[in-house]
C-alpha cells in the first residue's frame, strides 16, 4: 500500500543532523501545507527561535502561537513552562504547583530526571494536536522542527517508555494514546533531512534505519541544498578542451568554472542515489538557495519543491 503525502498527515516530526538545515525544511514544508489550505502550526522544541530569521518573526515561547503568514503560526515550547502546564492538569491544588515551580531544587530535580523534559514536550504537541473549537481541530496540520537525530528519536519514543513504566492511571492511558498516534502511519509522519556529503547521508540512512527499528512512520528523506547546473554531461569533453587550451584566459576560466559546476551536480545526483538506497524511502530534493531572507521569495521556492513532490504535497 501507498503511504500517504505528507499534505495528508495531521503530524510531521522533522529530523536531522546539525548543519543539514533541518529548520529551514521544516519551515518551508510548514509553509506549503498553509499555502496548499491547511491551517498549520509549526514548532520549535527546547526553546528554540530559529523560525524567526526566516519569517522576521520570533515564535511565541508558550502561551498563544504567532501567526507569521497567512494560516501559518509558529510556537516554541519551553520545556519549563510546559512541566508547569503538565503539573497543574495533574495536581489539583494551584498553590502547591506554584510553590513546586518556584523551587530551584525542583528545577534541577526536573532538568536532571530521564526523560521528563521529552515527555512534557510531547504532551504539548499532544495538546496542540488535539486542540479543538467547536467542532474542528484548531490545526489542519503540524510540524514539528524536531531537536538533532539522536534527540528527536528520544522524543519520538518517549510516550512508549513513559507507558510502560507507568503501570496503570491516566499517565499510562495518555501516554498510550500518544504512541499510538506518533506510531500511526495514516496520523504522521517523519521526514528525516540531509545534505548531499558523505557524512550527512551515512547519518541520515542510520537514523531511517533507526526509526524503522522502533516501528516509527518514516515518510520520506529531504536532501537539501542540491546544487544544479546549466550543463550536461555530454558538455563535459568541450568544456575540458577549451579550458585546457592555449585560448584566452578568460575562456579558459570560464570552461573550468563550468567543469566545477557540472561535477559539483554530478556528486550531488550521486549522494541522492545514495540516500535513496540506504534507505529505502522517498527522496525528496530541493535546490541549493542562498537567499532565505524575509522576502527574498527563497523559502517560498523551496516550499514550492516539496509541495510538487508526491511523498509530500502528492504531486499538487
Amino acid at each position: 500500500m501507498t503511504s500517504p503525502p505528507i499534505l495528508d498527515r495531521r503530524l510531521v516530526f522533522v529530523l536531522g543532523k546539525g548543519g543539514a538545515g533541518k529548520t529551514t525544511v521544516a519551515s518551508a514544508m510548514a509553509l506549503g501545507l498553509a499555502d496548499a489550505g491547511k491551517r498549520t502550526l509549526l514548532i520549535e522544541v527546547a526553546s528554540e527561535r530559529r523560525t524567526e530569521v526566516l519569517f522576521g518573526v520570533a515564535p511565541a515561547v508558550g502561551g498563544v502561537p504567532h501567526e507569521v503568514r497567512p494560516g501559518l503560526a509558529t510556537l516554541s515550547i519551553d520545556s519549563e513552562k510546559a512541566t508547569e502546564e503538565y503539573l497543574a492538569r495533574q495536581l489539583p491544588m494551584r498553590p502547591l504547583v506554584e510553590l513546586m515551580v518556584r523551587s530551584r531544587a525542583f528545577h534541577q530535580v526536573a532538568q536532571a530526571a530521564p526523560g521528563l523534559s521529552e515527555l512534557v514536550t510531547v504532551g504539548k504537541i499532544w495538546d496542540l494536536a488535539t486542540a479543538v473549537k467547536g467542532d474542528a481541530p484548531v490545526w489542519d496540520r503540524i510540524v514539528v522542527d524536531a531537536p538533532a537525530t539522536g534527540h528527536g528519536i528520544a522524543l519520538l519514543e518517549v510516550a512508549g517508555r513513559i507507558r510502560e513504566l507507568a503501570g496503570s492511571g491516566p499517565i499510562r492511558e495518555q501516554a498510550e494514546k500518544i504512541e499510538q498516534v506518533i506510531h500511526h502511519p495514516a496520523a504522521t509522519g517523519v521526514v528525516v533531512v540531509a545534505i548531499p556529503e558523505d557524512l550527512a547521508v551515512s547519518e541520515a540512512v542510520e537514523a531511517v534505519a533507526a526509526l524503522r527499528e522502533r516501528d516509527l512512520p518514516v515518510a520520506a528523506a529531504v536532501m537539501n541544498a542540491v546544487r544544479a547546473s546549466v550543463f550536461m554531461d555530454a558538455d563535459e569533453a568541450p568544456l575540458a578542451a577549451v579550458a585546457t587550451s592555449t585560448g584566452g584566459a578568460a575562456a579558459r576560466a570560464a570552461a573550468t568554472a563550468g567543469l566545477a559546476d557540472l561535477m559539483a551536480a554530478r556528486h550531488d545526483q550521486a549522494e541522492i542515489a545514495a540516500l535513496a538506497i540506504g534507505t529505502n524511502v522517498p527522496v525528496v530534493s530541493i535546490p541549493e538557495v542562498p537567499d532565505l531572507r524575509p522576502g527574498s521569495g527563497g523559502l517560498e521556492r523551496l516550499a514550492a519543491a516539496l509541495m510538487a513532490d508526491p511523498a509530500i504535497g502528492g504531486g499538487a
